[in-house]
């Protein structure tokens, strides 16, 4: 059985994870659930009586999970607080980051929009998922450096803001 501390958001969740066969037995919080492999980076999530498609994939530091279209950042805790990755452009509010590497589908703003917190932005397809990413901070849009159908990553910002006082 292993046991790892993960972050999750900003919540500190101990797990464990114990191999059954082929599947998982995982223990995250007060949950308990079995995974099952149903393909590369893809498993069958039981949980509660429900299955669920869960997809999961690693960033450098970062890993992402995406249960019914809502998308996880999950980090190992390391001495400086998060981990590497994507997840470096937390505190960044005036910039809008890909999750993880992908390809634009739907911008939805221009430069000159105003927009609020959790705003959708842009939607990034990565792992045949749909990844909606939101504004973290209320302003204006600067710049849009991307168009639908170019290929992004985490290291350049797709969106630039001008942030409101």
């Amino acid at each position: 059985m292993n046991k790892q501390d993960f972050i999750i958001g900003e919540e500190v969740v101990a797990t464990t994870v114990e191999k059954n066969g082929r599947n998982y037995k995982v223990r995250a919080g007060e949950k308990e659930f079995v995974l099952q492999p149903i393909g590369f980076n893809q498993y069958a999530l039981y949980l509660d009586g429900q299955k669920r498609v869960v997809a999961a994939v690693k960033n450098k530091d970062v890993y992402y999970i995406d249960i019914d279209s809502v998308l996880l950042e999950v980090r190992e805790p390391s001495a400086e607080g998060f981990a590497g990755g994507a997840g470096d452009h937390a505190a960044v509010k005036d910039k809008i980051f890909a999750p993880m590497p992908g390809k634009i589908v739907k911008i939805m703003v221009q430069v000159g929009d105003k927009v609020e917190v959790k705003q959708p932005m842009v939607i990034v397809e990565a792992m045949k998922m749909e990844n909606q990413v939101n504004a973290k901070a209320k302003g204006k849009v600067k710049a849009v450096n991307f168009t639908v159908g170019d290929q992004v990553d985490t290291e350049r910002p797709i969106i630039e803001l001008e942030l409101e006082e």
